[in-house]
């Protein structure tokens, strides 16, 4: 038995296409690429090299959307060296929502979990088993979902965020933040993760003070706040406070806890 691999689709030499996969009209498998048995890709569909397709993922398949058509030419875009494991399921664009998913580079999409139509993530996410993102979520850079979460349209999750198995996420999450439960409020810093990536100590500090100063407050006073922070020489206190003021949705609610007492997840 072979691949079923449409006849407009291009295939780099290099890529390794097991026996029982679909290839989908109009897609593109890049360099190294490897998709194993009944892995589908769907039509419309950009695989940059080194990514890994497992069996029963479906990479690209139709929006869930019921404005759009199963055959309309929305795309996917996927970057390098990301992992899709088992049953996990990649949804294209919509014509409402700009046409394109995007996904980055080194990501990795643990088994059943799903992202939604118009998604945008960046580099190094971690998606845990059973993840559910809606359409048009937005993520930053190396953020790390929990189990079983789920994450309401529209949310931006910022770069470094940490958030828990179960939790049930409708407002934004700032980047170096950790959230957690049904509606996700703030715990603290991603300590953890912060370290990790090899932001300073004096750098996590400063972020420290400024979760203190903007996320424990009322959201009616944040606004004010954030424009004072962007004047902080630090980067980082600079785009927690940027993404505060971009966010439309609204930032989830701080926890009573001390951020000064969390050590981050581990993971």
């Amino acid at each position: 038995m072979s691949a079923h691999i449409h006849e407009t689709a291009v295939i780099h030499p290099t890529a390794l296409i097991a026996p029982t996969a679909v290839v989908g009209a109009h897609a593109r498998i890049g360099p190294r690429c490897r998709l194993d048995h009944y892995a589908v890709i769907g039509a419309h569909t950009t695989l940059g090299h080194d990514n890994h397709v497992f069996s029963f993922a479906v990479v690209g398949g139709p929006a869930q959307d019921r404005r759009t058509q199963p055959d309309e030419s929305n795309a996917l875009i996927c970057g390098d060296n990301n992992i899709f494991r088992e049953g996990a399921t990649i949804s294209r664009g919509t014509h409402h929502g700009g046409g394109v998913t995007r996904i980055g580079d080194g990501n990795l999409f643990m088994a059943h979990s799903h992202v939604g139509h118009d998604a945008l993530l960046g580099d190094g996410n971690t998606l845990a088993n059973g993840v559910s993102l809606a359409g048009h979520v937005a993520f930053g850079d190396q953020v790390t979902i929990g189990g079983h979460a789920a994450v309401h349209q529209f949310v931006r999750i910022g770069s470094l965020a940490f958030v828990a198995a179960n939790a049930m996420v409708s407002r934004d999450i700032p980047p170096y933040c950790m959230a957690a439960g049904d509606r996700a409020k703030l715990l603290g810093l991603n300590t953890t993760g912060l370290k990790r990536a090899g932001v300073s100590e004096v750098a996590r500090s400063a972020l420290l003070d400024t979760f203190r100063a903007l996320l424990r407050m009322p959201r009616g006073a944040r606004r004010e706040r954030a424009h004072a922070a962007l004047e902080h020489q630090t980067p980082e206190v600079v785009r927690l406070a940027t993404f505060i003021l971009n966010s439309e949705r609204g930032v989830a609610s701080a926890s009573r806890r001390d951020p000064a007492s969390d050590d981050g997840p581990i993971h």
